[in-house]
């Protein structure tokens, strides 16, 4: 069992945040594949961080991959 298994309706999350943060990703140019990698990341090292908490830490994750 994956780490993603434990955390109930996790692709539905991942799914939710990568809606509301695709525009960022797109600005930065980072690709919908590597935002969506960040995004469940985020959420296997925080899983019971609320979206807002999981939205900042993604787009700090982001900017910090694209260096």
């Amino acid at each position: 069992m994956s780490d993603t298994d434990l955390i109930p309706d996790h692709q539905a999350t991942v799914n939710r945040l990568m809606e509301r943060l695709s525009n960022f990703a797109q600005e930065i140019g980072m690709s919908g594949t590597d935002a969506r990698e960040i995004i469940n990341r985020v959420i296997a090292s925080e899983p019971s961080a609320g979206d807002g908490d999981v939205m900042v830490m993604a787009r700090t994750w982001m900017l910090i991959a694209l260096e």
